[in-house]
């Protein structure tokens, strides 16, 4: 499954009720459509109170301070508050906090009023992730770099990287996804309350004026933000930052107050007038539930309790949890791990090594060109003007192959040089993008060709570290399937849970490894809403494996099963009466419930 799970449209709704706009604040923008809605809207929201670059750090603590007491930082996981370090530069993730024009102040000028101290889209972000960012356009960037800071234990939401969106290949910052549809309102804001400036400003990647006109954003990024926004409904955080910018500044984000109004200057409601008011034809609200992270208490040997937002119009939810798969597992087999234990140097040597390197594996037969011992186990590959490259000994690989090897970019007396790393195996090739850290990274290779495997520079300067290789054949990545129920279908590695009605579920009889889950709502209208962000477990493996069902210990689930729950409820319990297996609709109870449930599990229903 996706690292990053892309969502799908959505959304298509008024949220009046959710918001406290003044009655009457929209008055001038009903009965019109596209640009003449669009200069209505401008006429309701550009005049403002011009607040004071200064100031926004006393506005954060009304705007932008979450439940915990610390600000919502859309770039971070960091916990900032007021005292926090402001710092107009920073090092690495967690050394501080600033305000970063999320519409970056180049864009339009500079340091120009009023868009310069617009608090709608000016927010308080780590400093380094901020400096990252830089001015480059939000986009998507599948394998882009996620900057964190281990001993702090902070890291960077989102990623920065080459675009993979059609239409643009420059230069991007990729938010998280639980932020995309904030960013993308900020910035339908930002065109409609400036829509009389933007044909004047220098602009960027992410604006065309010149041929989309008062639609402003070039066309790939319209499409993306579009999408964002219809994928990423309004929360209840941005409702409040809305509600408190209008406190302070005078006027409102009109795109928070009324989502559908993207659609009719931009979208699939364009030539319609805008009534203020759900169409017809605009779905109720679908939100999509959010997986929340697990809660350790909760965890067991064998188990743990999967907790997500609860979301309005659902009849139920349905949780899938996988294994990620490790060695062992028949989707991969461990060909070999090279883990330079010879090399002893403490800092980067002079002497190209390439030639012997037979004296620094633990492997014989490697190959490479400009390579060089480096600390920590490790060699240096490549030069300022030479590609270096390492090649591992000759395997008998497979069609697919998983790469799994720990690096890091090298960095020289001016900075890093962004190092990426070529993986190949003969005709077929990923390329990864490296930290400033040593991380591991995982690459699977369909289609290999060759008996070895290949990691290169992409270009002269551009070195890096390499720690430890290891080579699998087949698909590590790949998920444990298992047989199919109702209800709760799998085996110990592998559920697929339908039907709950709660916003939680405790899944239990799994095998140890590491577990990544998800979840989706099914609607009221029989409509399924798209797969939740993704989060992880480690389960130990250490403790009872419970067969949910098997309620006699036999190591089997069957009709023995039922005589012995039904005795248990009629107060005659056995001495092999198992009761971790016996709460088959996990509400906690054994009841008459759990004998319907034992029952329909066994008919496949």
């Amino acid at each position: 499954m996706k690292k990053t799970i892309t969502l799908i449209l959505t959304l298509l709704f008024c949220v009046s009720a959710w918001s406290d706009a003044p009655s009457g604040y929209y008055t001038n923008a009903l009965g019109k459509h596209d640009e003449a809605l669009m200069t209505a809207l401008e006429g309701i929201i550009f005049t403002h109170s011009k607040l004071s670059y200064n100031y926004m750090w006393t506005a954060y603590d009304s705007t932008d301070v979450g439940t915990d007491g610390y600000y919502i930082d859309m770039y971070s996981n960091c916990k900032y508050d007021h005292s926090s370090a402001h710092v107009s530069g920073a090092s690495y993730v967690g050394e501080g906090i600033n305000r970063e024009h999320s519409f970056p102040k180049s864009w339009f000028g500079g340091e120009v009023d009023p868009m310069f101290t617009d608090l709608t889209m000016l927010i308080p972000t780590d400093a380094f992730v901020n400096q990252r960012r830089s001015n480059y356009p939000y986009g998507v960037c599948a394998g882009g770099v996620t900057y964190t800071n281990d001993a702090l234990g902070v890291t960077m939401k989102g990623k920065l990287g080459t675009s993979t969106y059609n239409g643009y290949t420059s230069t991007v910052f990729e938010p998280d996804d639980e932020y995309k549809g904030d960013f993308a309102r900020i910035y339908f804001y930002m065109v409609t309350c400036y829509k009389d400036s933007v044909s004047h400003w220098p602009g960027s990647g992410q604006l065309d004026y010149a041929t989309n006109n008062y639609k402003a954003f070039s066309t790939w990024a319209l499409q993306l933000l579009l999408e964002w926004h219809r994928a990423d409904p309004v929360s209840q955080k941005e409702i409040s930052r809305n509600e408190a910018v209008y406190r302070l500044q005078g006027n409102r984000n009109p795109y928070v107050d009324h989502p559908e109004l993207a659609e009719y200057i931009w979208g699939n409601k364009q030539n319609t007038n805008w009534t203020g008011q759900p169409g017809p034809d605009d779905p109720l609200e679908k939100e999509v539930p959010v997986m929340q992270p697990v809660d350790t208490t909760s965890v067991t040997g064998n188990s743990f309790r999967a907790d997500w937002t609860a979301v309005d119009n659902v009849s139920s939810y349905t949780l899938n949890v996988n294994r990620i798969a490790v060695p062992g597992d028949e989707t991969a087999t461990l060909l070999m791990t090279e883990n330079f234990s010879k090399v002893v140097a403490t800092s980067d040597g002079n002497t190209d090594i390439s030639g012997r390197l037979d004296d620094f594996t633990d492997n014989p037969g490697w190959t490479g060109y400009k390579l060089f011992q480096a600390a920590g186990n490790s060699l240096k590959v490549g030069t300022s003007t030479a590609i270096g490259y390492l090649v591992s000994p000759e395997l008998e690989l497979g069609n697919t192959v998983t790469v799994v090897f720990n690096a890091k970019n090298w960095i020289g007396t001016y900075g890093s040089d962004g190092s990426s790393v070529i993986v190949s195996c003969g005709n077929v090739s990923q390329t990864v993008t490296l930290t400033d850290t040593p991380a591991d990274y995982t690459v699977v290779l369909s289609g290999c060709t060759a008996d070895n495997i290949k990691l290169e520079m992409t270009a002269a300067k551009k070195r890096f570290y390499v720690y430890n290789v290891s080579i699998y054949n087949g698909d590590l990545t790949a998920k444990s399937n298992g047989p199919r129920r109702v209800v709760e279908e799998g085996d110990s590695t592998w559920r697929n849970v339908s039907g709950i009605t709660a916003n939680n579920y405790t899944v239990q009889a799994l095998a140890g490894g590491v577990y990544e889950y998800v979840v989706k709502a099914v609607y009221t209208d029989g409509t399924e809403s798209v797969w939740s962000n993704i989060q992880h477990v480690t389960i130990t493996g250490n403790g009872v494996d419970t067969l949910i069902g098997d309620v006699n210990g036999d190591g089997e689930v069957n009709i023995g099963d039922v005589t012995t729950l039904i005795d248990y409820l009629l107060g005659n319990e056995g001495d092999d009466f198992v009761l971790d297996a016996a709460d088959l609709d996990n509400d906690g109870e054994v009841n008459i419930s759990d004998v319907t449930s034992l029952i329909d599990l066994l008919l496949g229903q």
